[in-house]
């Protein structure tokens, strides 16, 4: 019986093999115009990062792994998706973003500017990075939240979310705002061939841009709001609101932007009391530690209406028991034009001062038929309630 063998060693027809898949190799370069070149050259190619921090600094991490210190600017991020975190010693941030790699003469940077504030809440940002996913799109642009309006070179063209296709090559001022929001603005510079996308977050304004106190209040301002990120959460607002005056300052009776401490104490509308650093105020303890408190801030909710709720009322009678109060003494004329204060509640204490008719003071303490005020950091005295207008 023959037995047929089929061996490999057909030399000419290997020859010939390698000889064709090496021409079409060349073929197909010559044919795609080198992007088989092009795309294999920049796969696994660099990219570049640049991150800053608002107010503070911050630790950056890509994937995870500790590469410097903010202001943060570097040419060596593998290209590709990466995670960035930006980390301080209260707060961080993480996002995802798609890095383009660079080519010749060209960096495609992701450019990351951040508020870390004091909660997801009450922080900001700006994040931009290039794709080429959607080549009819230069300028993609959204927000948090959404409904901003977008104007370029001082020029309104839309609102969040933003998409143009008519937006030329160069470079451009934009300005991303909405009323109750701080504004945020960038230089951006568009490129042929790319879609630049931006992602803004905004910060909400904890309080107004000029605060005032109660009619008749020497000492209780009213924060009061309609805006539910706010009165969502009271301690995250107190929080928001020492943030806001140490980095931005308030303007409190149009005395201008004051960094230092405005508040004293802070009241919600549900009744809870926080101290000057934002912490609430439940125990014993924690109450007996107040004093000194001059000026106070009340949370309140516009769609209960004007004035305190009947928790916050109850709450500042507590304060008043601890000899801490609200309450304006307003001096009423008198056929002198002015009024004894006394050392105590009652006609035999001695007098230790004299205040003047239509002045006043804030109140400390009640009694029957007085009223203690104080005059200054160094006197406190009673005085008659029979000249004396309170309010609150």
């Amino acid at each position: 019986m023959a037995v047929s063998t089929i061996r490999n060693d057909n030399k000419s027809f290997s020859t010939v093999l390698i000889y064709f898949l090496g021409i079409l190799g060349v073929a197909l370069v010559v044919f795609f115009g080198g992007e088989v070149l092009k795309y294999l050259g920049g796969f696994g190619g660099k990219a570049g990062l640049t991150v800053e921090v608002v107010n503070g600094e911050a630790t950056v991490l890509v994937n995870n792994k500790e590469v410097g210190k903010t202001p943060f600017e570097s040419k060596d991020i593998k290209s590709g998706t990466n995670t960035v975190t930006i980390k301080s010693d209260s707060q961080q941030y993480q996002t995802t973003i798609k890095f383009l790699p660079s080519k010749k003469g060209e960096t495609f940077a992701v450019g990351l500017v951040r508020d870390l504030g004091v909660s997801d809440v009450f922080s900001s940002g700006q994040e931009f990075w290039f794709d080429k996913d959607n080549p009819n799109d230069t300028l993609r642009i959204v927000s948090d939240p959404s409904g901003a309006t977008v104007s370029i070179d001082g020029s309104e063209v839309g609102k969040t979310p933003f998409s143009s296709s008519s937006i030329t090559t160069g470079d451009y001022e934009l300005k991303i705002s909405l009323s109750g929001y701080e504004t945020q603005t960038a230089r951006i510079n568009i490129q042929k061939g790319y879609t630049l996308n931006g992602s803004i977050k905004l910060f909400p304004y904890p309080v107004l841009s000029g605060v005032k106190a109660f009619e008749g209040s020497a000492g209780l301002y009213d924060l009061s709001s309609d805006n539910t990120l706010l009165t969502s959460d009271t301690s995250s607002w107190v929080k928001g609101i020492l943030y806001w005056n140490k980095t931005r300052g308030i303007n409190i009776d149009d005395t201008g932007l004051n960094k230092e401490n405005v508040f004293d104490y802070f009241i919600d509308f549900n009744g809870n009391i926080y101290d000057s650093e934002g912490n609430i105020v439940q125990t014993k303890e924690e109450f007996n530690a107040l004093k000194d408190l001059k000026k106070g801030a009340y949370l309140g909710r516009i769609s209960d209406g004007t004035g305190l709720t009947k928790e916050a009322k109850d709450a500042l009678n507590t304060l008043s028991a601890l000899g801490i109060s609200s309450k304006t003494a307003k001096i009423l004329d008198t056929p002198t034009g002015w009024l004894r204060v006394r050392s105590e509640p009652s006609l035999n204490g001695t007098e230790i001062s004299r205040v003047t008719s239509g002045n006043s003071y804030n109140v400390i303490e009640e009694k029957t038929d007085w009223i203690k005020i104080k005059i200054s950091d160094a006197i406190e005295g009673w005085v008659s309630s029979t000249y004396v207008s309170l309010s609150q």
